[in-house]
């Protein structure tokens, strides 16, 4: 693994210099955070470092408006690195860390990451979240060498990114299944290892819910744990199938049309509860089919497909990635004959899977609630419109086998959009 170093304990923050001396000798520091986690842990953190002897330069995004994770921010850090051999040490979160990751990446550096909230599984995994010319995706780069969480901090994060870092966390549950899935396809086999690294604190954390919801040091302590667990298994496999299955997909189309609520971004997590919501929804649509409901309408030629594609993504870049992604994974004919076979001798093995892997959704969405994460789109300022459009989409954009995929397939693709409206019921 990339990830040498963790420390995640009281206090972690007095420890800031000494770690980095540990990882990376008497190198140059540039400490890279925006306005808010530099008034949490700025000056502490310099502090650290300074008293270790390591030089310290800074390089300081606004807090207002939030830092965006594209080209432009990455080249940003990466030109503040290459005025000399320092090691970047980013205070943050999400989106920081991934600018920061790229950007030490595209210089072959390693990276220490101090994290300020429990908020995305993104501080320990391989590969960066990232828009390029504004197609979401994840590009190539290590995790950091050292990441360093000081429970203080963690506990003292504003409420909405512990919610958030519980709707990631929870967000595994749903991408589990979706693994269940292609595994029993033979599109992607379980790693039972990394499979375990990734399940197991899920359900601990799960098990703590109200512990989290009441800053329970127990209780943040876990969800951090598992966020990390989550980064440390995409690490293991260099692809993020571990932890990301179609409710991130429907994220990724959120986050490329810049889905805001009161003039601010929807937080990662946010987005992801919601679209865990509306994953299990559809697994649970998928347990009471009947076998002879699964022989829907035939799918669409590629001519048609691509048509498609052209009129959702009206960005030409956008589009032309999508149109690679989507071409790689269109099945016509005999291979779309052998695959609905496939999948409909699977049905009853499915339902068993479902029942075990996913908790009852009502359940699953109460403890959102209590956390204080979004579980309906019009808590994040969409529509159930809306939320069919970003399903929609999120099915052209990742060759990953999801559910999606699935009722694709099935020819039953507008039925399942058709079945979230059961989710305006429950909006509170």
């Amino acid at each position: 693994m990339d990830t040498k170093i963790s420390l995640v304990q009281r206090g972690a923050l007095k420890k800031v210099g000494s770690t980095f001396v540990e990882a990376f000798g008497h190198t140059n520091a540039l400490l890279i955070a925006d306005g808010n986690t530099l008034r949490i842990g700025g000056f502490a953190t310099a502090r650290s470092l300074q008293k270790a002897g390591i030089e310290v330069r800074q390089f300081i995004f606004p807090a207002h408006p939030q830092p965006y994770a594209d080209e432009h921010s990455i080249a940003q850090v990466r030109l503040s690195l290459e005025m000399d051999n320092s090691i970047a040490v980013v205070l943050g979160s999400g989106t920081l860390n991934d600018i920061t990751k790229r950007a030490s990446s595209e210089l072959d550096r390693p990276y220490m990451v101090v994290a300020t909230a429990p908020s995305v599984d993104g501080y320990t995994s391989y590969g960066a979240a990232v828009s390029i010319k504004g197609f979401k995706q994840t590009l190539s780069c290590a995790a950091p060498m050292v990441v360093l969480a000081d429970t203080d901090i963690l506990c003292e994060a504003p409420a909405e990114m512990i919610a958030s870092g519980y709707g990631d966390c929870m967000a595994k549950y749903t991408a589990g299944m979706d693994w269940i899935l292609a595994d029993l396809l033979g599109v992607q086999p379980i790693r039972d290892d990394v499979w375990e690294m990734v399940q197991k604190p899920l359900r601990l954390v799960y098990a703590h819910h109200k512990g989290i919801a009441n800053r329970q040091r127990e209780g943040i302590g876990l969800l951090f744990d598992a966020l990390s667990a989550s980064g440390f298994a995409m690490q293991i496999m260099h692809d993020s199938r571990p932890a990301s299955g179609a409710e991130h997909l429907i994220s990724h189309i959120w986050e490329m049309e810049h889905l805001s609520k009161d003039g601010l971004p929807v937080s990662h997590g946010f987005k992801v509860a919601v679209g865990t919501m509306a994953i299990a929804h559809l697994y649970e649509e998928l347990a009471m089919l009947d076998v002879t409901e699964c022989y829907g309408k035939p799918t669409q030629s590629w001519e048609e497909r691509k048509q498609a594609i052209l009129s959702f993504f009206p960005n030409k870049t956008v589009a032309e990635e999508a149109l690679s992604v989507s071409k790689a994974k269109f099945l016509e004919g005999k291979a779309l004959q052998a695959r609905r076979k496939a999948l409909i001798a699977l049905l009853p093995t499915l339902k068993e899977r479902i029942s075990v892997q996913l908790p009852p959704s009502k359940e699953l969405r109460d403890s959102l609630i209590e956390v204080g994460c979004p579980v309906h789109p019009s808590h994040i300022n969409a529509t159930l419109e809306d939320l069919k459009r970003a399903v929609t989409g999120a099915q052209m954009i990742r060759n990953r086998y999801t559910v999606l995929d699935l009722y694709y397939e099935l020819g039953l693709f507008d039925r399942a959009l058709q079945s979230l409206e059961a989710l305006s019921g429950r909006v509170g």
